[in-house]
């Protein structure tokens, strides 16, 4: 490992570190540049992120875990682009990993370290889609899993952890407490450390994201980024600064971070704005819950990462959430969170900035699905006529969306009625009884519970959830 500020190398052995002992610096991994040189597949479908070891600290194939993350689609834009004149612009869609974030390749490479260490437990801070795919990792090992998160986060995935079985603990406004929480405690020796701003293999599974997107389009000259603490844009630096050192790519692209108005602490340092500093009121009612960080860890680096990319940033106003979120899907058939609408919400007022050119190769990043936060689903379709109907639908929606969300081992009723609390019970086993009568879901006994599942039309509904909006 190598701290950041003084250059100090040092042994990873036996606990994770993130601040160097001597300068309290970040420490980060410093990668084999000549394995990634002579391994670094140009062009190559991605099977999963282990497909990169060759660019991981070793860990024994002995102890790899997979659920198929990584090696998501960089997609090149259907309309968008063109309304805009814009003539190279992707989008990198992680919304398709196993729970719906980018997270997953995180969870994937950390559960696996952990397995190598013999850890049988885990505690997670975070906003929501790390602890969620942490948690699903965990529940396929079988292993204790305990997410410290902030009262309000966005309900798909509080739905993930608990339909995964994870332990929650409920810490304050927002993910700074949960953080807070965590390093204020005196002995954690028995858990493995999972919070991504603690554990710098966090930097490692996602700087395969910057991999990916080379090796999928090859050269490219500007990255949309959203940013909480800064850790996802330091990573795609880091992913593409290794492969320019090694000869693979001639320059980085040029970063660009996107936070919300409502709290944009490394946007504000950037520019040199005076900190905004939001009501409690004011974080409870933003969309963006996944990105709200008063105090990011990464700020300082990312902005360092930023300015050597020559890149910019950005705050987004919320009240362009909705309608990015409407506008990428009826475009571009993506249904993203808001923390990658607001990403998207970024594209126009960046041309009008005129912060790239029109023949640039331009990759948006979508981190994880608006499926997530299915409260959007209500407010995008809030202009239907037919109130009763349109509640009910919009019912369905959700239960389908949170069956969808934890796929992999199933959830019971009893599950979603913890994450929505304005139905009944009763009202919920109607729902799911007339969606596994429609062929959207089906279920399957083990012991006394029973586990519900989505179907292939069922998917194909959410994929499809552009078209049931516009008909509401």
């Amino acid at each position: 490992m190598t701290c950041i500020e003084c250059k100090k190398e040092f042994k990873f052995k036996s606990s994770i570190e993130y601040k160097c002992p001597e300068c309290k610096g970040l420490l980060w991994f410093k990668a084999d540049i000549n394995s990634i040189k002579e391994k670094f597949p140009p062009i190559k479908i991605v099977n999963n992120i282990w497909d990169y070891r060759f660019a991981f600290p070793p860990i024994s194939s002995d102890f790899h875990i997979t659920l198929g993350e990584g090696g998501t689609p960089c997609l090149t834009s259907k309309k968008f682009g063109d309304k805009l004149g814009i003539e190279n612009l992707y989008f990198k869609d992680e919304s398709q990993n196993p729970t719906n974030s980018f997270k997953d390749r995180c969870a994937a490479l950390l559960i696996s370290h952990a397995r190598s260490w013999d850890f049988k437990k885990f505690i997670c801070a975070s906003n929501g889609n790390q602890g969620a795919s942490i948690a699903a990792y965990t529940s396929l090992e079988g292993m204790e899993c305990l997410n410290i998160i902030p009262e309000k986060i966005d309900v798909g995935k509080k739905a993930q952890m608990i339909a995964y079985n994870s332990e929650l603990k409920l810490v304050g406004d927002t993910v700074d407490d949960a953080i807070d929480y965590i390093q204020k405690q005196k002995d954690l020796s028995e858990y493995y450390q999972c919070t991504p701003e603690l554990n710098p293999l966090t930097l490692e599974a996602e700087k395969t994201i910057a991999y990916e997107i080379i090796s999928q389009i090859g050269k490219i000259d500007l990255v949309i980024i959203p940013m909480g603490s800064g850790q996802l844009l330091v990573s795609l630096w880091k992913g593409f600064n290794e492969l320019k050192d090694a000869n693979i790519i001639t320059t980085i692209p040029k970063l660009v971070g996107v936070q919300s108005q409502v709290l944009s602490p490394i946007v504000n340092e950037f520019l040199e704005f005076e900190d905004n500093n939001p009501t409690n009121k004011e974080i409870h009612n933003s969309l963006a819950l996944g990105i709200l960080v008063k105090n990011p860890i990464y700020k300082d680096l990312a902005i360092k990462c930023i300015k050597e990319s020559e890149g910019t940033v950005i705050a987004v106003p919320e009240d362009l959430i909705l309608t990015s979120i409407d506008e990428l899907i009826r475009n571009e058939g993506i249904f993203a969170e808001p923390a990658s609408a607001l990403a998207f919400g970024a594209i126009r007022i960046l041309q009008q900035k005129k912060i790239f050119k029109a023949q640039e190769k331009i990759v948006c990043l979508i981190t994880a699905s608006g499926l997530k936060a299915p409260y959007v689903l209500e407010a995008i379709s809030s202009q239907t006529k037919t109130t009763g109907k349109g509640s009910i639908i919009i019912t369905k929606l959700k239960i389908l969306s949170q069956i969808s969300l934890t796929s992999i081992k199933g959830i019971t009723g009893t599950k979603i009625k913890e994450t929505m609390e304005s139905i009944t019970l009763a009202a919920i086993y109607q729902h799911l009884k007339e969606l596994e009568t429609k062929g959207l879901i089906s279920r399957k006994k083990e012991g006394k519970k029973v586990l519900y599942f989505i179907t292939d039309s069922g998917k194909k509904v959410l994929d499809a959830l552009d078209v049931l909006i516009t008909l509401l």
